[in-house]
């Protein structure tokens, strides 16, 4: 067994348009860090910044004990998380911590653990944040790229690589507010008109199509959600002038991502003054904002074992 692992795991997006609980994808920044250490003599969870998390009730712990149980390991560890992905933001910061912890963990016990146990121990933390054990963002950050959720049990996943995807950049606006993924979760009705579910077929068979033809401008046109985003989006104040400032300054397609409250568009060109439009936009609603302009990313990687 190793003492000390040391990994990094991206931010996600999550349903990525119309693929609601099916689709995610990977961002190049931002990052969680995740140091774990084996040679201690109690369990700890600490988080930098420091967001006082219970040591025993957080993703990271559920998503490391759970790959530890099955492998018959019971052994106290340290594990430090250098967050770079907002919790509560919507662009996957519990799925970050979940990979990073599982990933960490996998490493330490020198067990050849395969992707599906991986994503399997990772949507644990999914489920302790959020109530629901769903994998898309999981899989999209431990994997990179875009990636696509045939099966939960077992888990099956159909992925494209970041080296295989078109070259677009991907504007996400983080409003200074918190939306919790169980809230976002209850709001979605439990049974849909025929012809919205239809329409969202239509747009996910497409969006893989244009994935896989590395065309930009047809991903913009797909990211459309009928199902879900006319639900989510009054939780998030101000939704519909973001939408319409980003598209107005040049952007592709706009949508939510994940739960929310983070809304990301995609561009092929002029970034900058689409980011600048949807924070003036966000602050019209009563909101500031932060933004960051990214790309599609690479998956979870180990930075140090020893």
């Amino acid at each position: 067994m190793k003492s000390f692992v040391k990994v990094s795991a991206p931010a996600t997006i999550a349903n990525f348009g119309p693929g609601f609980d099916t689709f995610g994808l990977a961002l190049e920044e931002p990052r969680d860090v995740i140091e774990l250490s084996m040679d201690v003599y109690e369990t700890v969870i600490e988080t930098v910044p420091d967001y006082s998390i219970p040591t025993k009730k957080n993703a990271a712990f559920a998503a490391a004990s759970s790959l530890a149980w099955k492998h018959r390991i019971n052994t106290p560890f340290h594990m430090k998380i250098i967050k770079g992905v907002r919790p509560g933001s919507g662009i996957g910061s519990s799925a970050a911590s979940s990979v990073g912890a599982a990933l960490a963990m996998a490493v330490a016990m020198d067990n050849d653990v395969k992707d599906d146990e991986l994503i399997q121990a990772s949507s644990m933390g999914e489920k302790m944040a959020s109530g629901t054990a769903h994998i898309d963002n999981v899989t999209a950050s431990l994997l990179g790229g875009f990636t696509m959720v045939t099966s939960r049990s077992p888990v099956e996943v159909l992925s494209i690589p970041p080296d295989e995807l078109p070259s677009f950049k991907i504007v996400v606006a983080l409003p200074d507010m918190v939306l919790e993924t169980r809230r976002s979760r209850a709001i979605i009705p439990k049974t849909v008109p025929i012809e919205k579910a239809v329409e969202n077929i239509m747009l996910s068979s497409s969006m893989v199509y244009a994935m896989m033809k590395r065309d930009v401008p047809s991903i913009g046109k797909y990211l459309r959600d009928e199902l879900i985003l006319p639900y989510r989006k009054p939780l998030i104040p101000g939704y519909d002038r973001v939408q319409k400032a980003a598209m107005d300054a040049g952007a592709l397609g706009v949508s939510i991502s994940g739960a929310g409250p983070a809304v990301f568009a995609i561009s092929d060109g002029g970034a900058k003054e689409i980011a600048k439009g949807m924070e003036a936009a966000f602050k019209s609603a009563g909101f500031s904002s932060q933004t960051f302009v990214t790309k599609p990313g690479r998956g979870a990687e180990v930075i140090e074992a020893r």
